[in-house]
């Protein structure tokens, strides 16, 4: 019999401070050994050989929408930006609400295989189109919320509000804001606060938001950013950060810029999340996919194993989940390689950075089960 089902031979795997070579084994569902490569026989029910390849932590998206448009949504599909992209869980952020949870269940969660998770959205019917319904009173209905949580408690993670001018009430910019914290109160769930046009602006959402909450597009350009006009990290913006306030990137279209990141990583600004907001118009354009997304910050200097981070075990507390490379711990691993040449990425106001590596998944083990990318 087989000591391990499988070995993953010669892999890059960051430990003492480099990215060192080793063989990975898997038993079931859990990482069985991990030792420094051909320092051991470690036979297996099938042995691969990933020489020159890198391992991660399994990793994590946290800004996706996957209800497509042919069921009322603006997502694109799980299964081109799952576990084919080296994604190892999903985060559907608000998409839905509590009146189109169920449909969202039947068209796409329960047929995925990449593992999906989901913040509701605090507007009934979820996400809608810019302008339409934005002066409509009474979208949030928090007992219907409270309904869908009881049906799916291992699934929904917390609240999603789009603070943007165009999904707000013009006559009270905070209202839907209000009622998203009143929500996650009651329901002890955290919220993720979309950042777009204002109002409603910083100055007033930032106070409403409480340890564990999320602020995505944290690195946008426009009216809302983390910078003040002397290009300085916000005060209020360290102050949420020191509560406990969360920071996601969620790429997108409109909300990644290549100077603020800068700034911010200059000024210290590391704690957040990576993610790629990929919907039915970032997919083809900007965002492209998690990988490209990744990529972009090699391209501002920020070190393969920070970017790892901050796409895997960092983001997996916001799900509940374990991403760690260690024996005895679940095998949830995302393999990729680094491509060498001249690249060029844009962000989403067409500022451009030259890089020299660009990261592509090839393959992930979810819980053991190995699945090939495309």
């Amino acid at each position: 019999m087989s000591e391990h089902d499988l070995v993953l031979k010669g892999i890059k795997i960051f430990r003492q401070g480099g990215w060192n070579t080793f063989d990975l084994a898997v038993m079931g569902r859990n990482i069985s050994r991990i030792a420094p490569a051909g320092s051991e026989k470690l036979e297996a029910k099938k042995i691969l050989d990933f020489s020159g390849r890198y391992a991660s932590p399994g990793w994590i998206d946290l800004h996706t929408h996957l209800l497509p448009l042919r069921y009322g949504g603006i997502g694109t599909h799980a299964e081109k930006i799952g576990l084919k992209t080296g994604v190892t869980a999903l985060l559907e952020v608000g998409t839905v609400g509590a009146d189109t949870f169920d449909k969202f269940y039947e068209k796409v969660l329960s047929k995925s295989a990449t593992p999906i998770y989901c913040l509701l959205n605090i507007k009934r019917r979820g996400i809608r189109f810019w302008k339409v319904g934005r002066d409509e009173p009474g979208e949030d209905n928090i007992g219907a919320m409270e309904a869908v949580l009881k049906k799916y408690p291992a699934i929904i993670k917390g609240i999603k509000i789009t603070a943007s001018k165009e999904h707000m009430l013009s006559k009270d910019p905070l209202y839907y804001l209000r009622r998203a914290r009143e929500a996650g109160d009651r329901l002890k769930l955290p919220l993720m606060v979309h950042i777009g046009q204002t109002p409603p602006s910083l100055t007033d959402l930032l106070p409403l938001l409480k340890a564990g909450d999320i602020l995505t597009h944290c690195f946008r350009n426009g009216d809302h950013t983390i910078l003040n006009p002397a290009g300085k990290i916000r005060q209020d913006v360290l102050e949420a950060k020191a509560r406990g306030v969360r920071f996601d990137i969620g790429h997108g279209v409109k909300s990644f810029s290549f100077p603020v990141t800068e700034k911010a990583l200059a000024q210290g600004f590391l704690d957040f999340t990576i993610s790629s907001d990929l919907y039915m118009f970032s997919t083809p354009y900007r965002a492209k996919n998690f990988a490209h997304v990744l990529s972009k910050f090699l391209a501002v200097g920020m070190k393969l194993e920070e970017v790892m981070l901050r796409c895997s075990t960092k983001a997996a507390p916001v799900l509940g989940l374990e991403r760690e490379l260690a024996e005895g711990k679940p095998a949830t691993v995302t393999v990729f390689r680094l491509e060498s040449g001249s690249f060029r990425f844009s962000d989403c106001w067409n500022q451009e950075r030259p890089g020299t590596q660009r990261i592509i998944p090839e393959a992930v083990l979810l819980e053991g089960r190995l699945h090939l990318s495309a």
